[in-house]
């Protein structure tokens, strides 16, 4: 499993997917990270109790689950092969509910939040990274019986799945992933919206308004329609969270570490199980062309690229019937 100490990744004719040597504008996940003098003063306001969240978001078919120590929000649905899915950065496991009704008629769905995401944490061991997420993961399939199984996520869980699938490739017969990072997202130029969202995050931490989870969805997707109240609200209340704030900035830190650290293609390149890798070909987080490039990095691996027009960074949420069509056709053939 790579670590802060992993060999640092050679350059490559993109230098995109390699160790940063220069300054880099993280915009959807640096804004979240800013802080104030004033923050004492806002330190429970606006914030959510963890009853309250539950009572929003947890109902039927949610569980939850001890695991290693963490108490785990899980839903566990359908029959069939098993298929683990995990959610992307500041996301959680509701933003797969566009996929269910299709999925369920062919598998055994269980998705989680994985610390330090949604409902599930704090972890008491106090790591928050992509390593412990594939620890977490692991001992999740063995409380829940299952040997050998499909695995996808998205933004960070899909490397999540993705990290697993290569410790781990006796367990996994195929994975289907979206936006799959490697390397920190490329410089741009934030919105004006986020900007002065910006300025209102430095005034109100750690609490983070309804109108920086607007402006930041706005951000990351390319199908404005999908952007709704309920889905807005959702982000600002679960990010809300009493104690997330802090939980999300050290895996921030502890992903950053990753980056900086590790040999990227020596790393993807073990991937040896099938792959379908979903891009949003109309994202600027993650632009088109980066979708090519990280599927050259799996080069020990069969890889099936699609790219979904009128997608951005949310490609099951803004192209739901189009991606969840190509995830089960992916995931059936043989």
């Amino acid at each position: 499993m790579p670590s802060e100490g992993s060999a640092r990744g050679e350059a490559t004719s993109s230098g995109w997917v390699t160790r940063v040597t220069r300054p880099f504008l993280f915009v959807f996940v640096a804004l979240i990270m800013v802080t104030s003098t004033t923050a004492s003063a806002a330190e429970s306001s606006g914030l959510i109790d963890d009853a309250t969240l539950e009572a929003r978001y947890a109902g039927t078919p949610s569980q939850f689950l001890m695991v290693d120590g963490v108490r785990l929000h899980v839903r566990d649905e359908g029959r069939g092969p098993a298929l683990m899915l995990l959610n992307g950065h500041l996301g959680s496991l509701h933003m797969w509910e566009p996929w269910i009704p299709e999925l369920t008629r062919h598998f055994r769905v269980i998705r989680l939040d994985y610390p330090p995401y949604g409902l599930s944490g704090p972890d008491p061991s106090g790591v928050y990274s992509t390593e412990r997420a594939v620890q977490l993961v692991g001992k999740l399939a063995d409380q829940l019986g299952l040997k050998r199984f499909h695995i996808g996520g998205t933004s960070n869980g899909a490397m999540v799945a993705l990290f697993f699938a290569i410790e781990h490739p006796e367990r996994v017969d195929r994975l289907v992933v979206s936006t799959l990072p490697a390397g920190r997202p490329p410089a741009r130029q934030p919105s004006a919206a986020m900007r002065a969202a910006a300025q209102q995050l430095r005034a109100q931490a750690p609490y983070q308004p309804r109108e920086f989870w607007q402006a930041f969805l706005d951000d990351i997707t390319a199908n404005d329609g999908v952007v709704t109240p309920e889905l807005v609200t959702r982000y600002h209340d679960l990010n809300n969270r009493e104690g997330a704030k802090a939980w999300v900035d050290a895996y921030i830190q502890t992903q950053y570490r990753v980056w900086d650290t590790l040999d990227v293609p020596q790393y993807y390149g073990r991937l040896t199980r099938p792959v379908l890798l979903q891009w949003g070909a109309d994202g600027v987080v993650l632009p088109e062309a980066i979708g090519g490039q990280v599927a050259a990095l799996l080069k020990g691996a069969p890889v099936t690229l699609r790219q979904y027009r009128g997608a951005g960074h949310l490609p099951m949420i803004e192209q739901p019937t189009a991606t969840v069509r190509d995830a089960i056709e992916f995931l059936k053939a043989r």
